[in-house]
């Protein structure tokens, strides 16, 4: 079997929010920090949702979530092989 890896995608928006662990970021925010349209970066999160290594926040009054990293999302190294 393959090994596994997180997208280069991936690995730019995780790099991204381990930079700046506390700071309030939405979708948008990534793409324009990473250099990506902010549609290639809502799949790419969703993924990163499933994996545990980020979340989305609600904010009350605001239309856009947040993303912030989880304690899985802030400790794994983006370029490491995945578990299974």
């Amino acid at each position: 079997m393959a090994a596994k890896y997180l997208s280069e995608k991936a690995q730019s928006i995780l790099v991204f929010l381990q930079n700046d662990p506390s700071a309030d970021f939405t979708a948008k925010d990534i793409a324009v920090g990473i250099g990506l349209e902010a549609r290639s970066v809502t799949g790419v999160i969703n993924g990163l949702v499933k994996k545990g290594f980020v979340e989305r926040i609600v904010v009350e009054g605001e239309k856009d979530k947040l993303v912030k990293l989880t304690p899985a999302g802030a400790t794994v190294d983006p370029e490491a092989e995945l578990a299974e």
